[in-house]
């Protein structure tokens, strides 16, 4: 009994994933070819442990959809970043054992496409080092897609020329040691970014605020070397 159950759940799973628009109990219970009330049954213990999504529309009607499609765009973006810990938590620290050599994977990510996700919307734009501040911008925004990840661009008034800061709010290192190597790879993803949009030019990337040291902002100086 329980094997069938856990069948014809995974059958319900499965045509829904294909059912962005919905489908009512009677469209489902006709394609697992299951009667209306055994399929409704399912369907109310399925979506009240979240494994589908309903909605109500009117006193009878319901439409049940696929999960994810309650997920808002934060609640996704949250999984992301727990993994995304939990990936530098696990590799870097009990694997590598050298937060640092995140630096060098940023570079070759940069290298080997990362930059071209990035200027996507930039076709055609001539690249200088004075115009690159707010790409380096974006480049954060994109790699940390959640609402609360912000990234500011600031003259550096030592160096106005030659150098910049880049400012991360909230970045998702979270002040832990562990997930420290998160702001490394961002190290490396800049500068191969930057070298390779242009190609004459070569930079150093320094962060020279981290909140794993306690501060408020993770901070990073760009210097055209």
């Amino acid at each position: 009994m329980a094997k069938r159950s856990s069948e014809t759940q995974f059958k319900i799973l499965n045509i829904l994933e294909k059912e962005d628009l919905g489908l009512t109990v009677t469209q489902i219970a006709e394609k697992i070819g299951l009667n209306r009330n055994s399929t409704a049954k399912y369907l109310e213990i399925m979506a009240g442990k979240e494994l589908i999504y309903k909605v109500e529309r009117g006193k009878t009607a319901k439409l049940f959809y696929p999960q994810r499609k309650s997920k808002t765009f934060e609640e996704r973006a949250n999984y992301m970043v727990s993994f995304y810990q939990l990936l530098h938590s696990v590799f870097f620290n009990d694997f590598l054992e050298d937060p640092k050599k995140a630096r060098e994977i940023g570079y070759a990510m940069a290298k080997k496409g990362a930059t071209d996700i990035y200027t996507k919307q930039f076709n055609g734009f001539e690249f200088t080092f004075e115009n690159i501040t707010q790409l380096a911008a974006i480049a954060v925004e994109i790699t940390y897609p959640i609402p609360n990840v912000k990234a500011q661009v600031h003259i550096n008034q030592e160096n106005s020329h030659k150098s910049f800061l880049l400012t991360i709010e909230n970045c998702i290192c979270e002040g832990k040691q562990e997930y420290r190597s998160i702001c490394e790879i961002q190290a490396g993803l800049l500068k191969g970014i930057i070298e390779n949009l242009i190609a004459s030019t070569k930079v150093d990337v320094k962060e020279i605020e981290c909140r794993c040291d306690g501060k408020d902002h993770c901070t990073y100086l760009i210097t055209q070397l």
